[in-house]
């Protein structure tokens, strides 16, 4: 029973709280690709939980090319060798070749990797000191890159 008129819209109002989301965190990048594998990839990258695609298109246009984007935030890396062994197997079953290109924030208009010519633990490394940081850095990530 209510005693007072307010009470009832009091509890309503925290019911209907709206939380916002943890501020995200990690390595920001992007990937361009092939549109045709745009859902494996994705799955791939964010099988794992460390990585997230915050924006991607399936198919957008560059220099007249139809190209797949991948925006990604990433903790950790471990989704890079399973990406490899699936394009491996990919390129095994269809005849066409593809490869995936590595854009940085600062200057998205121009690939600076090529996947196809580095390693997984390349490319990684390659993310881990020259990708910006967004959010606080883990105390283990603090001490291996000053940050």
């Amino acid at each position: 029973m209510r005693l007072l008129p307010w009470e009832s819209k009091t509890k309503l109002k925290a019911a209907m709280e709206i939380k916002p989301p943890p501020p995200p965190v990690g390595y920001r990048f992007s990937l361009k690709g092939s549109p045709r594998h745009y859902d494996d990839v994705k799955a791939i990258i964010e099988a794992e939980g460390g990585s997230k695609v915050y924006f991607g298109e399936a198919l957008a246009y560059e220099r007249g090319a139809g190209v797949a984007l991948w925006r990604i935030r990433a903790t950790n890396f471990d989704w890079l060798p399973a990406l490899y062994a699936w394009w491996v197997e990919i390129e095994r079953v269809e005849p066409i070749q593809f490869t995936f290109h590595l854009y940085l924030p600062d200057n998205p208009a121009y690939p600076v990797l090529d996947l196809r010519e580095h390693s997984p633990n390349d490319v990684a490394d390659y993310i881990a000191t020259r990708a910006p940081w967004d959010g606080k850095r883990p105390a283990a990530n603090q001490s291996r890159s000053g940050g």
